[in-house]
This record gives structure tokens, sequence and C-alpha cells, in this order.
């Protein structure tokens, strides 16, 4: 990390499939929150990120450390997968769809700002009509920022593709898809509203068809028209139009 910043890296994810064990496999019995400590004094280093973690074990550590540390973006990736408690068990994810409601109210409670991301699968084997729709409706409820979402398929050597008919057909699992599309572009469109003529600090990463992209630290995409090199740069930014997937501003400093 200490390398990366010195070579003008201003920001980094660190990324692992349970980001949240880190540590746990090492003699010391260290943290992801310790390491994000560490992390966090590096000179040079403007924003710090990590994903995916896992409801299991995304604990009240971790949540206190993104809402102490300045250069910890209050951004969440914690995937629920399902709605339904049957599903979730079949996924063998070990955790209640209560549970999973709690952890979403325990992480606005103790980060100001936040936003979240979640992944879902529809079509899982065995997934109902009544199963289904308790998918859809969490995420009415909870009303997430982003919703990674993905049709089930067989994958060779899953426990699910060897004790598990895949027993929805493919037109119902695109029907499923759609709903849930459609559901959250409005979410996330209402959600993007409020950053209309606010003022956020984007870090630009590059240059899409002639506008400059860059994101906010809650991970919102945007983007800027500007003929100087804005790369690797964090600038103020005036949010002069909202979509449900990105931003467009104009700058506020030359």
């Amino acid at each position: 990390v200490r390398s990366l910043a010195s070579q003008g890296v201003k920001e980094i994810t660190l990324l692992g499939q349970i980001v949240d064990r880190y540590g746990l496999d090492l003699p010391d019995k260290t943290s992801l929150a310790a390491l994000l400590r560490l992390i966090h004094d590096v000179d040079g280093l403007e924003r710090i990120r990590f994903l995916t973690s896992h409801p299991n074990w995304f604990n009240t550590d971790l949540m206190d450390v993104v809402a102490e540390l300045p250069k910890l973006m209050p951004h969440i990736e914690v995937p629920h997968q399902a709605g339904h408690d049957e599903v979730l068990k079949a996924m063998k994810r070990e955790y209640s769809v209560d549970q999973y409601r709690q952890l979403v109210h325990d992480i606005r409670d103790r980060i100001s700002g936040v936003s979240i991301a979640t992944d879902v699968i529809v079509g899982f084997p065995g997934e109902t009509e009544e199963y289904f729709q308790g998918s859809y409706d969490i995420l009415k409820e909870l009303k997430l920022d982003v919703v990674h979402l993905a049709r089930y398929s067989v994958r060779p050597g899953t426990v699910a593709s060897r004790k598990m008919e895949d027993d929805v057909t493919d037109e119902e699992k695109w029907r499923r898809f759609r709903l849930i599309e459609e559901l959250q572009e409005g979410i996330s469109g209402d959600i993007n509203k409020a950053y209309l003529d606010q003022t956020v600090e984007v870090l630009f990463e590059g240059l899409n068809k002639g506008r400059w992209r860059g994101r906010t630290p809650t991970n919102k995409l945007v983007f800027v028209e500007s003929d100087q090199n804005l790369l690797g740069k964090l600038v103020p930014v005036s949010i002069t139009w909202t979509g449900p997937w990105s931003m467009q501003g104009r700058l506020l400093e030359n």
C-alpha cells in the first residue's frame, strides 16, 4: 500500500470473497478493522474501500472504523442473495431475512450518509412465487442504493448442481429479473435525486466518450465535461443532473 501511495495512487480497494474474515487464520488473530487503521495512516492515500462483506461477519467494529476514519469511504457491499428464509437455507447462507434487515438498520445507525449495495439471485432452485415475492418486498422495504442482480444458472461442481433441480424456467427467471430491475431503478433514482444541486468530492478515474468519469465517497458514478486533465484528482463537483445509474456535474474550481 505504501508503494502504491508513493506512486500517486489515491484510492485502494481491499478485495476478498468474505473480506471481513481477514486475519482470523493468522497467528496473531488480527482483524480487518485493525488492518484498516494501519492503512489509514499511509501518507498520500486519500480513499480506502473494501469488499465484499458477509452478513455473518460484518460487525460493529468494522462499522465503527468506517464511521470514525475519514479515509474509509461510506459505502458497504453486503449481499443478501434472497429475501426468504427457505431460499437462504437452501443456499446455506446461515442468516435470516430478519437478521439481514437488522444489519442494514445497524449500518445506517452507525455510519452517517452510508450507501449500501447488495447482491440478489432470482430463480434459485425451489424459489416459488411466494419466495420470490420475499426478495422483492425486502428490497422495496430497505431501499438500498445498488442491487447487483443475477439469474440463477447451473454451475458444475456446486452443491446446487448436484442435489437441486433447476426448476424455474428461463422465462420466469427473466420475468423476476425485470421486476426487481424496474423496482430498483425507481429506488436508485429517488436516492440519487438527493444529490441534485449538492457539492460532492469526486475522484476521477478516466475518460469515457469525451467526459471525465469519477466516483463520490458513496461510490456514485459522476460524469463531468472538462478540458483539464482530471485523472487521479479529487475535485469538488456540483451535481446538475441525476439518474438511477449515474450523475452529471460541473467543476467548482479550476
